[in-house]
């Protein structure tokens, strides 16, 4: 688990980047840093590795206060990945991803193993990439290199810096489906800063809206936040199209499902869809039904009737978990 407690940023100018800032993150959890420009969004993520140092507060992971560790021994026990990707454009592929092992001493063999798994995970199959060099690679394909990077020594704390910002739209998409897989398989604690609050919502286990000064808004589930805004602040960020983001973090309700004999559609979705997905589905279909399916046994119908019950119910039962 990563804590931070009270931690706070002044500058001898009397500015403040970061106000009495109180997160907690779980093992596994993706915590989604995000608000506007000059929020210390960015700040409060490198004083986790204390690339800057905090002015007050604690940052405690699995019980050890992290300005009591040694700098250098706690950057290799978290991996970095930012926006502009910083790969040694002399070394290959290979070599890029074995930073870190290299520097910890590992042997030939056991680095040459922990490279190759991780370029699979990432989906670049080492026989094709491992010797190609940087210049020979997409800006996609270099932001997966520097996941990979990353992940090197298996920390157990990821930090994102707009990792995937500088990317075309199509590409980006693909990266954040492409990291949502990878973290379903290593369950890491991500720190993750973002300005965008679409991908906020999407990539965000919990989300984190932070305004002027580092002052925390809000601390919660994509679902409970859409649902329950707990300030106008976190209510305009969120945009005034936020019933809709709704749709896209909340599932389908296999108990509102109709029967599949009482309904006909060439619809069909699988169970693990949103409801977001499950209304396109519809729209593209024309219809005001879709068949929901899990792998390949059909379950049953959701009519738009029932997608509209459950946004309804999930929406008021959602409670705001302020515990930022």
């Amino acid at each position: 688990m990563l804590s931070l407690e009270r931690v706070s940023k002044r500058y001898p100018n009397g500015s403040v980047a970061v106000r009495e800032l109180d997160l907690e993150i779980k093992d596994g959890e993706t915590c989604i840093l995000v608000g506007p420009s000059g929020c210390g969004k960015t700040t409060t993520l490198r004083m986790v590795n204390r690339m800057i140092e905090p002015s007050g507060g604690r940052i405690v992971l699995d019980g050890r206060d992290v300005t009591r560790i040694d700098p250098v021994e706690l950057r290799l026990k978290m991996g970095y990945v930012i926006q502009q990707v910083g790969l040694f454009p002399h070394l290959s592929i290979a070599d890029n991803v074995a930073t870190v092992p290299n520097l910890l001493g590992w042997d030939r063999n056991k680095t040459k193993s922990r490279v190759n798994e991780l370029l699979e995970l990432v989906g670049l199959p080492p026989g094709e990439y491992a010797d190609r060099y940087p210049h020979q690679l997409s800006g996609g394909q270099r932001q997966r290199v520097g996941v990979a990077r990353a992940l090197g020594a298996d920390p157990p704390v990821l930090l994102m810096d707009e990792p995937f910002g500088a990317i075309d739209r199509v590409t980006r998409d693909r990266l954040q489906n492409e990291f949502l897989r990878i973290q379903s398989q290593m369950h890491k604690i991500v720190v993750f800063v973002t300005h965008d609050i679409d991908e906020a919502i999407k990539m965000g286990d919990r989300i984190a809206i932070l305004s002027q000064g580092g002052k925390l808004e809000q601390y919660d589930s994509p679902a409970r936040m859409l649902a329950q805004p707990s300030t106008d602040f976190v209510a305009d960020f969120l945009g005034p199209d936020r019933s809709q983001k709704r749709l896209s973090v909340v599932t389908i309700d296999e108990g509102r499902l109709e029967k599949a004999t009482r309904y006909h559609t060439d619809a069909d979705i699988a169970v693990e869809a949103s409801l977001a997905d499950a209304l396109s589905c519809m729209l593209l279909h024309d219809t005001d039904r879709v068949r929901v399916h899990r792998n390949g046994q059909v379950l049953g119908v959701l009519t738009l009737t029932g997608l509209i019950d459950t946004a309804v119910v999930t929406a008021d039962s959602a409670a705001p978990d302020r515990s930022g």
